[in-house]
């Protein structure tokens, strides 16, 4: 059955209904010191239909589009009291996001690759390398018609080795939409050379201070704070239940008045990005904090009708298959107007430089976080100087928020995976350097 069909009869027997058509091929590599350890292509090809049937949200998925997905999407329907708002601001048009090269078409060279870097270093070396090439297509009852193909990439490299603390590992990734094997090509020595660089350092490093009273984050662990304890926090769906500390904070003040944080998933190219949202909504950028002013929250349809918002075109899916939630796409905090040299010199001796993030732990209701660090360099004379290990930050979203005092004046994302509700989607997240005024307990280890 032909999707529009699909559609037209589902929308005879629902209140308001979508259908999904995705295909394409994902490609798997794997090398570690030297050795092949993975080198997988996958072809899918997948069919959704999503219905909304007395205020319930109802979902099937199947390799045809066929006309018993209506039937099953209808039956996992239950009871509830979702809406959709009046107006959505539906997309419509077709979008080429692909790379120059393709990521599928040179798999050999991709593994190839992949094995001489993991081979070249003196210490343990893994490298993972994830792309793939989709056409995905979303037809909706609220008026979308789109259709994108996108060519996406996301690598990393891990390195690990013995030091005087035991044994110690080093990550570093990069990724991209929009993008093919060129990436991978012309980055991932780079991005080794770099994870290389920090083992070593951390290979070295001394047991980290109890506390400092200041510390400079690096736009990693800045991106991964504002993504963990402050992006979750304005997700819709988890204000409309009541489990945001942000809950009725538009309008307050959240942040130091040179904090500015956006959620942009129209910034082509950075992972996570996209041209429509998984409903079929144009997406939009989204300033959640201007100036240290909380401006508002992140909605899909069903958030926007409940909380009586504008749709943001957050809503999005691991699958088609799977049920729609409210996601941050790529979520940043805008760059100030100093130099990093700047802010070390600001800083002062016994300031902690704090780089990336190895986990942590956060709660959106409270507002509490803690995160581990990868790495730390204590600041003497004005520079980043002895590195130190097992460093971390806890504190609370909103304190933490008011107390960044300076912020770079350069932008880097960092890609990666966001977890909610049993979904990963790809999201990107940074900003600038921080300094951020203490004092703060330090040790993870």
């Amino acid at each position: 059955m032909d999707p529009d069909v699909l559609l037209r009869h589902a929308e005879e027997i629902s209140d308001a209904c979508v259908v999904y058509a995705l295909e394409g091929e994902l490609v798997e590599i794997e090398a570690s010191n030297g050795e092949l350890r993975k080198a997988d292509s996958d072809r899918v090809r997948t069919y959704a239909v999503r219905v909304l049937k007395e205020g319930s949200w109802g979902v099937a998925s199947g390799p045809d589009p066929e006309r018993d997905l209506v039937e099953r999407a209808l039956r996992s329907t239950g009871e509830g009291s979702a809406e959709i708002p009046e107006e959505v601001p539906a997309a419509e048009g077709s979008y080429r996001w692909e790379g120059k090269l393709s990521p599928l078409d040179s798999l050999d060279e991709a593994a190839e690759l992949a094995v001489e870097l993991s081979r070249e270093v003196s210490y343990d070396c893994e490298i993972t390398y994830s792309a793939g090439s989709v056409r995905y297509t979303i037809t909706s009852t609220w008026g979308s018609e789109c259709e994108v193909r996108l060519d996406c990439v996301n690598f990393g490299v891990k390195v690990s080795g013995k030091g005087t603390a035991g044994r110690e590992e080093y990550t570093e990734r990069d990724g991209a939409n929009c993008a093919g094997l060129e990436l991978f090509l012309e980055r991932a020595e780079e991005v080794r050379d770099e994870a290389v660089r920090r083992l070593e350092d951390l290979l070295e490093a001394e047991p980290g201070p109890e506390r400092a009273e200041s510390v400079i984050t690096d736009p990693e662990l800045l991106g991964v704070i504002v993504h963990e304890a402050f992006g979750h926090a304005v997700e819709g769906d988890l204000v409309a239940r009541g489990e945001s500390v942000l809950q009725d904070w538009v309008g307050e003040r959240v942040a130091s008045e040179i904090v500015t944080v956006v959620d942009d998933p129209t910034e082509r190219g950075a992972f996570g990005s996209y041209p429509f949202d998984d409903e079929g909504v144009e997406p939009r950028r989204t300033v959640l904090v201007e100036e240290g002013v909380l401006r508002g929250y992140l909605t899909d349809l069903t958030s926007a009708a409940e909380l009586d918002l504008e749709v943001t075109g957050n809503g999005r899916l691991e699958s088609i298959g799977d049920h729609v939630q409210v996601r941050m796409s790529v979520t940043y905090v805008e760059p100030g107007d100093a130099s990093r040299e700047e802010l070390f010199e600001e800083a002062g001796d016994g300031a902690v430089y704090l780089l990336g993030s190895k986990g942590g732990q956060t709660d959106t209701a409270t507002g509490n976080f803690q995160f581990s660090a990868k790495l730390g360099y204590v600041v003497e004379e004005g520079e980043p100087s002895r590195p130190v290990r097992d460093v971390g930050l806890t504190g609370e979203t909103l304190e933490f928020m008011k107390r960044v005092r300076m912020l770079s004046d350069e932008l880097r994302l960092h890609p990666g995976y966001c977890g909610k509700g049993g979904q990963l989607v790809p999201v990107s997240d940074g900003g600038p350097h921080a300094l951020v005024d203490g004092p703060f307990h330090l040790r993870s280890g």
